[in-house]
């Protein structure tokens, strides 16, 4: 039996006639002349990306143009599938080893004094780390040591909200936790003074996503160390730094450094974006290891990982050639999706993510519904994000991007 979803994602319509239908099927016409000035490939690449059942993307079926998981379109670091191929055969095995912390603690320079003897769990508290099934799962643990211990939390809204999730649930289930939510300002950035005034004895947990989820927006990194001063001691405040890879500023400071010396901040970052390895699931977070140990009861711990997912990580922590290449296509992927979501009167908020949050001034549960039946999957803003007039779409390939631009002027004309 096939699924809503299934029927959603799946159905075909007819595409209506539009002027880039018009100038594709020209282009198409002067196939010929084309091909007397360029070689075939040359025109084939002239040709392709315009409908989505032309689009190939990595890891997805032919046809499907999947901007909706803000997932890396140039796929895994190069080291990481080498390591996955070389441990191939120990999938019967847990992972009980320290080599994803160990490159971890060199990565970052992790230099609390390692404790004497083998301790596989101390490996981790003792510097400050500790791993998690991508950062949802640091994300839920601390949501839930925050409830647990103080009973309220402030994150954004919109936001990737999985602490809000976690509060409903617990409250729900009859726990009296609250957690508050902010609305951002106009562009697309934490309000850290409504934040501020929100704090009472009882806030456990702040969470700043830097760059933001589902804007893109940066705050400047001095705002937030004055935010986290004017903070509580009992309150940890948590900047969610999984999409640093792409801000486009080289001046940038991130808080990691902040993270080593302050008890009350932790840093949470992934291997899903810049990296590649969303389908692996490995994020983790460094803080003090008061921090760490506080968060300990709360993990899945060894239990939470797969071989195959740490010797990747591991490997792939320092590819720098392939973060680059992935930055590269991010960052020109949406200069040209903010140019061509313009002219289709569309207003894109400047993004250091590898996403775009797009206001089309009306309600856009339609045009999302409408994209996903033609294979272009995006994020509507309606529902828990609360902005009925936007969407949000990661950035893809090439040919992904133009698929999509070309099969919203469909959908627009």
């Amino acid at each position: 039996m096939t699924s809503a979803y299934e029927e959603l994602l799946w159905a075909s319509e007819d595409e209506p006639v539009s002027r880039r239908t018009f100038l594709s099927g020209a282009l198409l016409g002067g196939a010929g002349l084309l091909a007397g000035l360029h070689s075939k490939e040359a025109v084939a690449n002239a040709l392709a990306g315009r409908r989505p059942s032309q689009v190939q993307g990595i890891g997805v079926p032919k046809g499907l143009v999947r901007l909706a998981f803000n997932e890396n379109p140039v796929g895994a670091s190069p080291k990481a599938i080498e390591a996955v191929m070389a441990h191939q055969d120990w999938m019967n095995r847990y992972d009980y080893t320290t080599t994803l912390q160990k490159a971890l603690i060199r990565f970052h320079k992790l230099d609390i004094p390692r404790p004497s003897g083998f301790d596989f769990k101390a490996v981790g508290d003792q510097h400050g780390l500790i791993l998690g099934v991508g950062t949802t799962e640091l994300l839920q643990l601390l949501a839930l040591e925050a409830f647990m211990g103080h009973g309220e939390t402030i994150e954004a809204l919109p936001s990737y909200g999985q602490i809000t999730r976690v509060g409903d649930e617990l409250r729900e289930a009859g726990y009296p936790v609250l957690a508050r939510r902010v609305p951002v300002t106009p562009d697309g950035n934490h309000d850290l003074e409504a934040m501020r005034q929100l704090i009472t004895d009882r806030t456990g947990l702040i969470i700043i996503c830097n760059p933001h989820n589902p804007t893109g927006s940066l705050l400047p990194h001095q705002d937030v160390i004055d935010f986290i001063d004017q903070v509580p001691p009992h309150v940890l405040v948590t900047v969610d730094e999984i999409y640093i890879h792409f801000v486009r500023d080289p001046a940038y400071q991130d808080f990691m450094e902040l993270a080593k010396e302050r008890e009350n901040v932790l840093v949470l970052r992934t291997f899903s974006k810049a990296h590649g390895l969303g389908g692996m699931r490995v994020g983790y977070g460094v803080g003090h290891h008061k921090i760490i140990k506080r968060l300990a009861p709360f993990s899945m711990g060894l239990l939470g990982r797969n071989n195959l997912s740490v010797h990747a990580a591991a490997a792939a922590v320092d590819d720098t050639d392939h973060i680059q290449r992935s930055q590269q296509v991010v960052w020109e992927g949406n200069d040209y999706l903010s140019k061509e979501l313009q002219k289709l009167g569309a207003s894109v908020l400047p993004s250091h993510a590898n996403f775009l949050w797009v206001d089309f001034g009306r309600e856009t549960r339609r045009i999302v519904r409408e994209l996903w039946t033609k294979k272009v999957m995006v994020r509507a803003g309606a529902g828990a994000w609360e902005s009925p007039n936007h969407i949000r779409v990661s950035t893809g390939s090439k040919a992904e991007n133009e698929a999509f631009i070309w099969t919203l002027d469909q959908i627009l004309a």
